[in-house]
């Protein structure tokens, strides 16, 4: 495994130490944070003060391809970088989220697990590679059904988002091309407008969606699971904590480092959210667009929410990427799940897929055939709150809820609805959402997993990240 760290109980010595930054985890330390000591921050600490790698996230306009037209403005994403303003509504092309590449190492060691990132490549490191996903859920072109991920907001000068004299949303003149949720066009107008708002798969399947993704081009795919692993990661050694749900703050520490995470404040209660639209999206896309490539968090206002009383939320964004969990589940389209009947073992698999020209949803439910996704490893097998984490062809995955709670380890729940027995036809390919329903409170951070539904399940608080690959980037 090269010459990299002999961690044991000491801190990681390593010849190249001031060219990484990661995080030592405790792992029988039962916190979830640096503060806590489930975490220490190891490597250059100055990398960690300064983050090279996360300042590389930012957001752009794409082509269909997935090269960048132009950057969105670091400080603002209704601008273009270097000045002028951007079109988010369609026009100029797809906004999209950029993940630079830079290279990892996950190492286990007794009690004891290293994640460690570098610029440069460096002994035991895997190459991660550059990926690009939407910074909001998509939504399609309502004639043509084509794909995009785009905002069709307006922005007063001060900043805030124009409505009209009613409190409604002002939206560009296309909007209605590209209607939200399952295209409601009686909302328009209303309180319930889908304008703006992020296609539900109400409107779509898996299979639809992906037949639409192909016909945009070759390198778009909702295959969004693996960016979402590689960021909870980036979070987790930027905040110094593995609960991504830890409240907000933009204070650093007194030795300069970022803490916190991303709050809750985007949680509904269940009853009123179904009343107020019944589970159709409530945030439109881009609602974080001012805060261009920062984290932070806006408050946004849902009129006539209930009993014709207003509701704010606060919808928080990683380093662009806009509410990355406890809105709306999404589906991923890059991985998928098996578990088997007690007769068979009783087991839970993880599979993923690289390729996303092999992305499919299974032909036979119960039969455990699926072209092109390689096993990685065990998964739990019973719903619970995730305890750890294994590691295979250089990706991690829970595999444990034992001993996990709303404020240990990782946080973040996982579910799993029915246990498969001989004879209830439960057992087989299941997919993976991720990200979480808004009506879920400490449940839902950016690790939290839904395995409890077939491939083909949709449902109207159900969206799609939509993906660009960069076919020549090297790397996993």
């Amino acid at each position: 495994m090269g010459t990299l760290i002999g961690i044991g109980n000491t801190v990681p010595q390593f010849p190249y130490e001031n060219l990484w930054y990661g995080i030592r985890i405790n792992l029988k330390n039962g916190g979830h944070s640096v503060s806590d000591g489930k975490l220490e921050r190891v490597g250059n600490l100055d990398l960690h003060r300064s983050l090279p790698i996360q300042k590389r996230i930012r957001r752009y306009m794409a082509n269909a391809d997935g090269s960048v037209k132009y950057w969105l403005g670091a400080n603002d994403s209704t601008l273009k970088e270097g000045g002028g303003a951007a079109r988010l509504n369609a026009l100029d092309g797809i906004v999209q989220l950029y993940k630079p590449d830079y290279y990892r190492r996950i190492e286990f060691d007794g009690d004891y697990m290293l994640v460690a990132i570098s610029e440069v490549a460096l002994p035991g490191f895997i190459h991660m590679k550059e990926r690009s996903r939407s910074p909001w859920l998509a939504t399609c072109n309502r004639t043509t059904n084509l794909p995009t991920c785009a905002s069709f907001l307006q922005w007063n000068a001060d900043g805030s988002l124009k409505r009209d004299a009613n409190g409604l949303l002002v939206f560009t003149d296309n909007a209605a091309e590209y209607r939200g949720g399952n295209n409601q066009t009686a909302y328009d107008g209303t309180y319930r407008s889908m304008l703006g708002m992020p296609m539900s798969s109400a409107s779509a399947n898996m299979n639809t969606f992906r037949t639409r993704c192909r016909s945009l081009s070759d390198n778009c795919h909702f295959g969004g699971w693996r960016f979402r692993e590689e960021m909870s990661w980036l979070m987790a050694i930027e905040f110094g904590d593995l609960d991504s749900q830890a409240a907000f703050t933009s204070e650093k520490t007194a030795d300069g480092f970022a803490q916190g995470g991303l709050g809750n404040g985007t949680f509904v209660n269940g009853g009123e959210w179904s009343a107020y639209n019944g589970y159709y999206p409530f945030i439109p896309c881009g609602v974080t667009a001012k805060l261009g490539n920062n984290t932070g968090v806006v408050e946004y206002t849902i009129k006539n929410w209930k009993d014709g009383a207003d509701k704010v939320v606060k919808v928080a964004s990683y380093r662009g990427w806009e509410a990355p969990q406890q809105y709306m589940w999404e589906h991923n389209d890059d991985v998928r799940v098996w578990y088997s009947k007690p007769s068979d073992g009783g087991d839970g698999l993880i599979f993923l897929c690289n390729d996303p020209a092999k992305f499919a949803n299974p032909k036979n439910d119960r039969l455990r055939e699926l072209e092109g996704y390689e096993e990685l490893g065990a998964i739990p097998t019973t719903s619970g709150y995730i305890s750890a984490m294994g590691y295979a062809n250089g990706w991690t995955f829970p595999n444990s809820i034992t001993g996990g709670a709303s404020n240990k380890y990782y946080c973040d729940y996982w579910w799993r609805s029915t246990v498969a027995t001989d004879d209830n036809n439960e057992e087989g390919w299941r997919q993976l959402l991720s990200a979480a329903g808004a009506v879920y409170a400490e449940h839902s951070g950016v690790r939290c997993a839904a395995t409890s539904d077939r491939c083909a399940y949709t449902v109207a608080y159900c969206g799609f990240p939509l993906c660009l690959e960069f076919a020549a980037s090297e790397g996993i």
